[in-house]
Formats: structure tokens, C-alpha cells, sequence
């Protein structure tokens, strides 16, 4: 019994070892390609991949895990960014990565590389939610344009956005096909930058009671304002400190919500936060008054920003 219990041990080394060497050594080299090896793709527009950096091969190769789907099934999930700026980021941040030239070795066992341009950091757009409350019931159409890639959306939002639901004075929404939501729900990654000009740094242990203030300061409603914070709070109580910012035309000018017929009454809320180990001196942040009449649109969610 001992050696077979032994014997199963070694093999479910050996097959751990195996598993291991599939992934990214960041300790290997980069040989170069030979003209028979590499394919050169040159484009007149410029291309873009976006993804989590997993390690650094030179000084200047970084190593991104792909977060693009079109390009995950042709390219795989790895690649080399070939870039001189490879210092400025460091392993886990989130980037997009212009480009116009890729190589892309004939040996499926190598990487594609692809040569940066410019290197972007990448932001989430964390579950920004959107409710409706019509004064009487109504069909409404809403889309979302970002300056990036939605990457998931519930109901499914087409090219045309979400079409032809009708809204009721409760918040409840039906479409066409008779199913029925509380909110219109997206997520995405956009590559703009966010303003931390103004804002709070706030105690880990202090976010609930600051995210309280704060979400009814800026017009969300009891149910709104929890669910934001049901969302949220998990992710920065614990953190020593958290340097917080609600965002105005950094979001607004990068996330264009059009909707018909037009909301008399829009409050988009978005918060952008980054941990920090010590406390950040920051202007304190100041909020128009919203008031909510006629037909009212409430949106909020957030995202959590790469300090560098």
C-alpha cells in the first residue's frame, strides 16, 4: 500500500511539474526571430490588444496575459510587448497596447510579439447599472458608446444599444421578448485616463460610513446607494487607506449614454478609487445638487485605478 501511495505521489508531481512548464517563465529569454520564423503584419490603422502585464522578460519586453477575445483564439493567450517603456509599468497592471506591427512565429510554441506604439493604462468600468422611473409607463431605447470595448452586458446590449423596453413608474423593465429587469446592467474597459485632482482618502474601516454620505450627498436613492455599497465594500474595507473620486466628464465624455425618449432628470454616478498603504493629501471633492423630477435616469458604478 505504501508504495503505490508512494508511486501515485510521484506521478502527481510529475504531472504538476508538466502543468508548470505551460506557464510563463520570467526568468527565460527572447531569441530573436529569423526572417523564415516571423510573419510581419503592418497595418495603416493601428491595432489594439489589452490585457494584464504577468511579467517582464528584458528591459524592454513585457509579458501580457490578453484579455482581447478576438485575438485570443488565433494569437493565444500570451504575447510579448516589445516596447522601450517597459519600466514605467510594473507586473499586474491592467494596459492597452496600440500597435502597428505584429510577428508572429510560424512555431506555435514561441509568442507573438507585437511591437508597442503606446501603452495605455487600461481602466474597468466595474457594473455601472442604469434604472429608469417614468412618470407613467413608457417604451424607451438607451445605448452605450465607449471609448473602448464593452465586455459584457445583461440583457445583451446589440450595435443599436437596448431597444424598445418599456419602462414603469417602479423601475420594472420589459422588452419586447417578455422578460422582465430592475436595471439595465454593462461592463467594459475604456482607455481614458481618470481625475484624481479632487476627491477623499478615506480609512479602510471608514468606507461604509464615508460611501453613505457620500452616494446621498450626490442624489442616490436608499436601494441605490446599497447596492452600490453591497458591490464596493468588499473590495476596499481592507485596505489601509482608500483615495476615492467620483468622476464627471472623465466618465461622462468617455461612456456616452444616449436614451429616447430624453430622461427629463439624468444622474450618472461613477466612482474611481486606487488603495494606498499611506494617507494621500487630496483636495476634498464638491457635488452639484441633483433633483430628481419628471422621467429620471439613475446610473452608477466604478472602477478601481492603477496608481503609478
Amino acid at each position: 500500500m505504501k508504495r503505490i501511495c508512494c508511486l501515485v505521489l510521484v506521478l502527481i508531481c510529475i504531472f504538476m511539474c508538466g502543468c508548470q512548464t505551460q506557464k510563463f517563465d520570467p526568468d527565460s529569454t527572447l531569441p530573436p526571430l529569423t526572417d523564415a520564423e516571423k510573419d510581419t503584419v503592418t497595418t495603416e490603422e493601428s491595432n489594439s490588444v489589452y490585457g494584464e502585464i504577468i511579467g517582464k522578460i528584458s528591459t524592454d519586453v513585457l509579458v501580457l496575459e490578453l484579455d482581447t477575445p478576438r485575438m485570443i483564439d488565433t494569437w493565444g493567450k500570451i504575447v510579448y510587448v516589445v516596447t522601450e517603456h517597459a519600466a514605467d509599468w510594473c507586473v499586474g497592471d491592467k494596459v492597452d497596447v496600440n500597435f502597428t506591427v505584429a510577428e508572429r512565429p510560424h512555431d506555435k510554441k514561441q509568442y507573438v510579439r507585437i511591437i508597442a506604439d503606446e501603452l495605455h493604462p487600461l481602466l474597468l468600468a466595474a457594473k455601472p447599472i442604469l434604472y429608469f422611473y417614468p412618470e407613467s409607463e413608457i417604451i424607451c431605447s438607451a445605448k452605450i458608446t465607449l471609448n473602448g470595448e464593452l465586455t459584457c452586458t445583461y440583457p445583451e446590449h446589440s450595435e443599436e444599444g437596448w431597444c424598445d423596453f418599456t419602462a414603469y413608474p417602479d423601475g420594472t423593465i420589459v422588452f419586447p421578448d417578455g422578460k422582465e429587469y430592475y436595471a439595465l446592467y454593462w461592463e467594459g474597459v475604456q482607455k481614458n485616463e481618470w481625475d484624481f485632482s479632487k476627491g477623499w482618502c478615506v480609512r479602510g474601516e471608514d468606507t461604509a460610513e464615508f460611501l453613505e454620505w457620500a452616494l446621498a450627498e450626490q442624489g442616490l436613492s436608499a436601494r441605490e446607494a446599497n447596492e452600490f455599497i453591497v458591490y464596493w465594500l468588499p473590495l476596499m474595507q481592507n485596505n489601509v487607506y482608500n483615495v476615492i473620486s467620483f468622476q464627471t466628464t472623465a466618465y461622462t465624455d468617455n461612456a456616452v449614454l444616449e436614451i429616447t425618449p430624453t430622461p427629463d432628470s439624468l444622474l450618472r454616478v461613477f466612482m474611481a478609487y486606487y488603495a494606498s498603504d499611506i494617507e494621500v493629501y487630496i483636495e476634498p471633492q464638491e457635488f452639484e445638487e441633483f433633483e430628481r423630477y419628471g422621467f429620471t435616469v439613475v446610473e452608477w458604478g466604478g472602477s478601481q485605478a492603477t496608481k503609478h
